[in-house]
């Protein structure tokens, strides 16, 4: 491996600092490592924000799932378009961390500080090209730990908006075993769950332990047709449009226009027409809330070789069924005669998709310690595998020739069963995603300063990512009726890293963190520092701030990814114009995006400060950030591909193409306020404590090129941006029960699809969402030796989430009525029961 020169100084300042750690040998004291630096510390407490979740506080909010968990904390941005919607090829049944309004792919997920694999299947946009959170069990979860100000420089490009890290028990004895069953109000949405854990073992006395848990969980969908909001697409009822398809089983016969004409093939129910004969997709099939099928093993051991070196090995295997129904396709239809209509074939029953998800990771790692230096190396292996195997689909050259020829008919169901069963076709589409890595690393303390012995750490990195995407050909030919066309992908690329890190007590007030890291990629190499100091003027108060230079290599996919194709329509002066045509021109084309190999990576700088402030029943923080990031990965619009000439013509039909591939174009800018304040303090019968935790955003703003920044925050826009989320928490503890309620708030949205910039701000008779609040209770029983008991109820207001027009009048969003910030479960009740023995 060629090494560069920042190679050479980082490994120098790591062998330099080691020996004069080995001249000295401090006595030892009781170190731990924290998520945001490689340097064991005595305190938690640093100059990096970190927000840590408990055991104890996990099982107080009731979450049985780790997005449920995630959605709990202020921290966290909502989306949850994979729980909710059930046709995207990408992102159903997945769910993903999202942190400072930025994407999935900026946040970096760990399990036990090692690196877990992506998800197999993505869009080239970049969407769902992160860790599907659904695959760890929240079981064997013992802590997460949130690294808020980015971790480029300590963990890699990929950490830009921060880290995530779970981690799980270790050198645990005895077992454990637990069920737990939850259902809503309305009896659907049914969760059952089974888990099963123990370890064996001393490590200390018996220089081994081996912890193993199998997580069971099973949950039944929720239907848009039982819930009142989304029972219909039909939205006249609360003041929005009718959103009813005209691609409707009766047959909309259409004009040269290609709009309906207000004419049917066969006869349309009163009940449905509205200018046309309508279809209520929302009436049955589709889900509110999708079900789930899991099941995760889990398996760590550990193994005391000598008395400074430690073994260990970790095994991770997950898997995740779903089962997906959606309606017949909707498409144009022709007549023997030459008439065009909007159909949609009931004969061929409801579109069905199985999508099977398996993740896998085995870790093995060595640690040790010669004196004061730590030590340690640690290889591993992960893999996803996604499987899309739809069935029910029909060929669309096929069955359109069948229509024309008159041997089927698109409005009747009762065509000859045999034929229609052979236009069917069953589209498969399957994607891995390996991550091979090798890490190795050192830490210790060194000479001493004014304010202790100055802490160090060094360690380099390689890995190996393999993509393999790969759509059937129907699939990636659009050949699939009522299939989304896919890109391909068969990628690989190797990386390595080397990373240095300081922490300079320079008094005891004050301490200064210091990092460097190279990362060298096949087509871009970057090094990225990291500098934080922490001030702390009496035991009880912190003062922090951080800056960090970030970057975000492109996706395997977003280089390699096989171009998509999309139909669309050119009209407008400046897209006629374009094509040469008059500014009244109204035509079909396609637009070519998707993968560009010449991509470059995505560069950001974080900044953070804040106070911390912990005097006696009274503890809370208050921390202010900013990101900028440039260069950021995005297509043009096709008026601007247009204008700069990128327009072509289709081989097969004439028809014009504009070429919309990805670019460095976009600049995001990302600014808020993390606060987290609680009050603790014990009475004659218990313990009472009081806990409030807001993220508010000041601004999220993007744009394109030399254009306007348009402010996302607190517009439904494309993906819904709350202002603010805010969780309130009361507590109230005795010596063998608990009681805890949650009050979880998202602030209101302009509802608009329109994002505003400073010269066309939001109009003040635009329609707002309300904010929204949910209130969770839950209490624990522990008097019986070893058995805990816990009942609660989630959403005990039975809260409904409030309406939105800008999500009911798309169908690029999931047309339920409401944004994807919520779910529309309602009240919901569950109950565990939990054993541990010895």
């Amino acid at each position: 491996m060629k090494m560069t020169r920042l190679a050479y100084a980082v490994a120098s300042i790591g062998l330099a600092t080691s020996v004069w750690a080995a001249d000295e040998q401090p006595k030892k004291t009781e170190r731990i490592e924290v998520t945001g630096s490689s340097i064991k510390r005595v305190s938690k407490e640093g100059p990096a924000p970190v927000e840590t979740v408990t055991k104890k506080q996990i099982e107080k909010t009731g979450a049985t799932t780790v997005n449920e968990l995630l959605k709990s904390l202020s921290t966290i941005d909502i989306f949850d378009q994979g729980e909710l919607a059930s046709n995207s090829p990408a992102g159903s049944g997945k769910a993903s961390v999202r942190m400072r309004g930025m994407s999935e792919n900026q946040v970096l997920v760990l399990l036990n500080g090692k690196r877990l694999p992506r998800s197999a299947i993505a869009d080239s946009s970049g969407a769902g090209d992160a860790v599907d959170i659904n695959m760890i069990p929240v079981s064997a979860i013992e802590r997460v730990e949130i690294l808020k100000d980015g971790g480029s420089a300590i963990y890699g490009a990929d950490a830009v908006a921060g880290v995530v890290n779970f981690i799980t028990k270790k050198n645990y004895q005895g077992g454990d075993v637990g069920v737990r069953f939850g259902t809503s109000s309305r009896h659907d949405g049914t969760e059952k769950g089974a888990t099963i854990s123990g370890g064996f073992g001393d490590f200390d006395e018996q220089r081994f332990n081996v912890f193993a848990a199998l997580d069971v969980f099973k949950r039944d969908p929720i239907l848009r047709k039982d819930r009142e909001i989304s029972k219909s697409v039909d939205f006249r009822r609360f003041g929005g449009p009718d959103r009813r398809s005209v691609s409707s089983p009766y047959g909309n016969k259409l004009g040269p226009d290609f709009q309906p004409t207000g004419e049917t093939i066969k006869p349309c129910p009163p009940e449905m027409y509205n200018d046309a004969c309508k279809y209520d997709f929302n009436a049955e099939l589709l889900t509110a809330y999708n079900g789930a099928d899991r099941t995760s093993f889990m398996s760590i051991g550990s193994l005391k070789i000598t008395e400074a070196i430690k073994g260990s090995a970790q095994i991770v295997l997950a898997q995740n069924k779903d089962h997906f129904e959606a309606h017949p396709a909707p498409d144009t239809f022709v007549l023997p005669d030459g008439t065009l209509y909007a159909g949609r074939f009931l004969q061929g029953g409801p579109r069905i998709s199985d999508r099977k998800s398996t993740t896998s990771q085995f870790v093995l790692g060595l640690d040790g310690a010669v004196g004061s230096i730590d030590w340690s190396v640690s290889a591993s292996k992960g893999r996803n595998k996604v499987v899309n195997q739809d069935s029910n689909y029909l060929d669309r050259k096929r069955f359109k020739a069948e229509t024309a020829a008159g041997r089927i008919d698109g409005t009747s169901q009762t065509n000859d069963p045999a034929l229609v069963e052979s236009l069917k076709v069953s589209p498969r589409r399957e994607g891995t995603f390996d991550l091979t890595t090798l890490d190795a690393k050192f830490s210790g303390e060194a000479f001493q300063l004014p304010g202790g012995a100055l802490g160090y750490a060094a360690g380099v990195s390689r890995w190996t990512e393999k993509l393999s995407d790969r759509p059937d050909e129907l699939t990636t030919s659009g050949s699939v009726l009522g299939g989304i066309q896919q890109a391909s992908a068969d990628a690989k690329r190797s990386a390595y890293a080397v990373f240095g890190e300081l922490a300079l007590p320079i008094s005891k007030m004050v301490e200064l963190q210091t990092a460097l890291r190279y990362d060298h990629y096949p087509t871009a190499s970057k090094t990225s520092p990291k500098v934080a100091v922490s001030i702390r003027p009496t035991k009880d108060l912190l003062f922090r701030s951080s800056y960090t230079s970030s970057f975000k290599m492109p996706g395997l996919k977003q280089l390699y990814g096989a171009p998509e194709q999309g139909a669309t329509d050119f009209y407008g002066p400046e897209q006629c114009g374009a094509l040469g045509l008059p500014a009244t021109c109204e035509v079909q084309g396609f637009n070519v995006g998707g993968a560009n190999p010449n991509l470059k990576p995505e560069k950001g700088k974080t900044f953070n400060i804040g106070v911390v402030l912990d005097a006696g029943p009274f503890s809370g923080s208050v921390d202010w950030w900013a990101i900028q990031q440039r260069d950021a990965i995005t297509s043009p619009s096709e008026t601007e591909a247009m204008l700069e000439g990128q327009i072509g013509t289709d081989a097969q039909t004439g028809r014009p193409v504009v070429f919309t591939p990805l670019r460095n174009i976009g600049q995001m800018e990302s600014r808020g306020l993390d606060a987290d304040l609680s009050l603790r303090f014990k009475t004659a019968l218990g313990t009472v404590s009081f806990r409030d935790a807001v993220t508010y955003y000041r601004y999220i703003k993007q744009r394109r090129g030399n254009g306007d920044f348009e402010y996302l925050t607190g517009v439904y826009g494309t993906t819904p941006t709350a202002r603010w989320r805010n969780t309130f928490t009361v507590g109230f503890d005795a010596s063998t029960w608990s009681v805890t309620t949650a009050f979880r708030t998202v602030s209101g949205l302009n509802d608009t699809s329109k994002l505003p910039t400073v010269a066309n701000g939001i109009s003040p008779t635009t329609r707002q969402i309300a904010s929204h609040t949910e209130i969770d209770l839950v209490g624990s029983y522990t008097g019986i030796k070893g058995l805990k008991l816990d009942l609660g109820v989630k959403n005990i207001a039975d809260r409904m989430p409030p309406f939105s027009i800008t999500n009911a009048s798309s169908n690029a969003n999931t047309q339920m009525g409401f944004a994807e910030l919520y779910s529309s479960r309602g009240r919901f009740f569950y109950g565990a029961v939990n054993y541990k023995f010895k």
